[in-house]
This record gives structure tokens, sequence and C-alpha cells, in this order.
């Protein structure tokens, strides 16, 4: 008797890694993109000041935050003045050209911000910006 349909051979099923490949590439370019523009943010809310001029820093900076009552933060640990000169010094001890930026609230003290200033300078910093917003 003859058979109404030819016997088909039975393919193995195959998984095709070439769509996948490029999936995974895709992924791995947008997390390499997205974590470029990653901030730190274990920050506190500074109101800091407004100014018609200023310029934009490139690259890493330290950041030292200085609140309403004098309190100094670095990362969201509170330091105390002593602890300030040596973060900056391990900070500076790779390149002594780094920038660091003072983020003042602008409800501080004058004198607040003048310790802080005095202690990064006497740690060896040179490079330091005060940080405001642009108007």
């Amino acid at each position: 008797m003859k058979k109404l349909l030819p016997e088909r051979r039975r393919e193995r099923p195959q998984i095709i890694v070439t769509n996948l490949i490029d999936v995974i590439l895709l992924l791995v370019f947008f997390f390499m993109v997205t974590s470029s523009f990653a901030r730190d943010t274990r920050r506190l809310p500074i109101d800091v000041p407004r100014a018609s001029s200023g310029a934009v820093i490139e690259g890493e900076t330290l950041t030292f935050q200085v609140n309403k009552t004098g309190g100094i933060t670095l990362r969201g640990e509170a330091l105390d003045l002593d602890q300030v000169g040596l973060r900056v010094k391990e900070y500076l001890a790779e390149d002594p050209n780094r920038g660091i930026l003072v983020e003042a609230d602008q409800g501080a003290e004058y004198g607040h911000v003048v310790r802080v200033l005095d202690a990064i300078r006497t740690a060896g910093g040179t490079a330091i910006g005060l940080s405001t917003r642009i108007q």
C-alpha cells in the first residue's frame, strides 16, 4: 500500500545562538554606558547657593558637604576636621592635582566652610572648588 505523505526525517532541535549573542552584547553595551553616568547617591540634601558664573568640573572629585549646623560629611559618612585631612591625603596619594569639591549649604556659617577649606589645603589639596547652582 502506498503512503499518502512521504516519510519525514526527524531533525534534532538546535539552539541558534547568533541572536542570543547579539542580545547579550547589546545588554553589555547598555550597562557599560549607563554605569558611566552613575553618581554617588549617598549625599545629604544641601541647598547650595546660586551663581551666575561657574564652570562644570569634569572627572572624578572628592566632595565634602557642609550642612547648616557645620557638620561635615563625605559620601554620607559624618567626619570631623582631622578626618577631612586624612581623607584628602589618601585621595591625593595617586595624583596631587586631583579635584576636591566643597558643597556648603547657603545657610552654613562662613567660619565652618573656611575651616573645611583650611583642612583641605593643609592636607595638600590645591585644586579646590566650591559647588553652586547655575542661575
